[in-house]
């Protein structure tokens, strides 16, 4: 079905449909990055993930893209991450270096910027992602910035008027560089004092809160990275120098007067380039708070590794619209829903389960999106992620490939002959089920099977009796899922029993507990044999 240019099913398709009216040999996609903390799944979704779903948009469309993902390493180390267990004092004698000169927190590493920018890069292609990886420093010690420093330097003026214009603010008489101080190596001390068209004199005076001037004076010729560009500035010049066409950022950039604003103008006016098309990305929340690479409340993709796969991130960020705050949880619903809507689109896809012809085609595109190593050809076998979790805790003592036979055997994964690429989907999913329950399950997820009936349990006799009666018809009938949940209400009725009541006194009885697992599922997998006989004695 030919899409409609205004019903998109997916937002990246109707952002390479736009890009593709720029005449243009190349699109040139970019994310950018400070390797200054921590990289966590908030940072993914603007620079990394965004970015590749349009490459992947324009690649089916024919078109030629690339995708760069620049770490600002020149940019100064200005703050000690918290939780990672570093002595601060030897490292603050670093602090206004730039991060590629900071020796690396961990050893092995060749710098700070090294250490963090290799645990991105050893983990985004796992999510399907394999950018250029451009490093700002090397940009600028190579000279790539060469050219739009000295554009900067011949048009102060007017970068200071467009400057004070768009940001209400009041600069007088600045020269917007950051000369790099021959003394101490640091620039954001420094202040650019005069310019000649040759040489730029230089003043180390400038008290930043997290570093102090040294005081030097001095001349220099900008090049080779001896001079750096203000944020506002290096931004916009690093459009002109790799012919950026698309980028996002958060949605923090685009305020009135912000660098997107000041950006803009100095593309156009200052460097004389298009501008690049540019979408806001709102921000991801995890458990209702922004997550911060330099406070140590993160979840980097690595971590995520630990307790879902891969997809189902992917899947999360290309079934919301970039504009949309992604409100997550770890704790909750909210992650099993997460999995539960990806196995929906899986069936979708295979032709298992039928929607609505817009949902149909939306499920499937985002499904495809999802993918890092392809497409199968027959639909995978799914294990839901919250059976995973029950099985793991009602069989904590066995391994995982017994925990897959109990699954075909209890009839939680239907299937002849598990193919090699399903049994390692399933031990996988099981594997990541443990490492959730461990680190992010909140209690009342966590349970431990009682082998027999609780001692200081307290029923009444309509409970007690209800439980009589399931135990009663466990051992005479077979039941499904459906049709036991029925049973249920079926007995509470007959007994004039509230069901919660009912539902709470089973989970006394089996769990010590008030509250469990779906009540059904979680029978037919104990066995229903097992379970008769603790009802029974109650």
């Amino acid at each position: 079905m030919e899409i409609s240019k205004i019903d998109y099913y997916v937002w990246a398709d109707k952002v390479a449909d736009q890009l593709k009216e720029k005449k243009v040999k190349k699109h040139i996609l970019h994310g950018m990055w400070t390797p200054s903390g921590f990289f966590h799944i908030g940072n993914s979704r603007a620079e990394l993930l965004i970015p590749s779903f349009v490459h992947q948009a324009l690649k089916d469309l024919g078109i030629s893209s690339e995708q760069n993902f620049i770490t600002d390493d020149f940019d100064d180390f200005d703050k000690i991450p918290e939780d990672l267990h570093v002595k601060k004092k030897d490292f603050e004698q670093y602090l206004g270096k730039p991060l590629r000169e900071v020796p690396s927190p961990i050893q092995g590493y060749d710098s700070w910027a090294d250490f963090f920018v290799k645990d991105v890069v050893s983990a985004a292609e796992k999510f399907g992602v394999k950018p250029n990886i451009i490093s700002s420093y090397d940009s600028y010690k190579k000279g790539l910035y060469d050219k739009a420093i000295k554009i900067v330097l011949d048009n102060s003026e007017k970068v200071i008027q467009i400057w004070n214009q768009i940001t209400k603010g009041n600069k007088q008489g600045m020269i917007p560089v950051m000369p790099v101080c021959e003394n101490c190596n640091k620039s954001a001390t420094t202040l650019a004092v005069s310019w000649d068209g040759k040489e730029l004199q230089y003043s180390c005076t400038h008290h930043r809160k997290y570093s102090q001037g040294c005081g030097h004076k001095g001349k220099l010729k900008p090049g080779k990275g001896n001079v750096k560009l203000p944020w506002r500035l290096h931004w916009p010049a690093t459009w002109f120098i790799y012919g950026t066409t698309f980028e996002t950022a958060g949605k923090d950039h685009f305020a009135a007067g912000g660098s997107v604003e000041t950006g803009q103008a100095f593309a156009r006016e200052i460097f004389k380039i298009e501008i690049p098309m540019q979408i806001p990305s709102e921000f991801l929340l995890v458990d209702n708070a922004k997550l911060s690479g330099s406070s140590g409340n993160v979840i980097s993709l690595n971590n995520w590794l630990e307790f879902a796969e891969p997809e189902l991130l992917r899947f999360m960020m290309i079934s919301y619209q970039p504009q949309t705050v992604i409100d997550f949880d770890l704790h909750s619903n909210k992650f099993f829903l997460l999995a539960d809507r990806y196995d929906e689109a899986e069936r979708v896809y295979y032709g298992n389960e039928n929607k609505d012809e817009k949902r149909q085609e939306q499920l499937k595109k985002y499904y495809i999106y999802s993918q890092v190593k392809g497409l199968q050809e027959k639909m995978p076998v799914q294990l839901n992620y919250s059976i995973a979790v029950m099985v793991v805790q009602v069989f904590p003592e066995k391994s995982l490939s017994e925990l897959v036979e109990i699954l075909s055997s209890k009839g939680w994964i239907h299937t002849k002959a598990l193919t090699h690429y399903n049994k390692e989907k399933l031990l996988r999913r099981l594997e990541l089920a443990k490492n959730w329950l461990k680190k992010y399950a909140p209690e009342d997820v966590k349970f431990e099977v009682q082998h027999h009936v609780p001692k200081d349990i307290e029923l009444n006799a309509k409970e007690k009796q209800a439980l009589h009666e399931i135990a009663k018809l466990l051992k005479e009938k077979e039941y499904d899922e459906k049709s036991l949940f029925n049973e249920f209400y079926e007995v509470s009725k007959q007994l004039d029993l509230n069901p919660p009541d009912l539902f709470k006194a089973a989970y006394r009885v089996l769990l010590n507990k008030e509250r469990g697992p779906k009540l059904a599922p979680f029978i037919l997998t104990l066995g229903k044999e097992k379970v008769a006989e603790l009802f029974e004695v109650v």
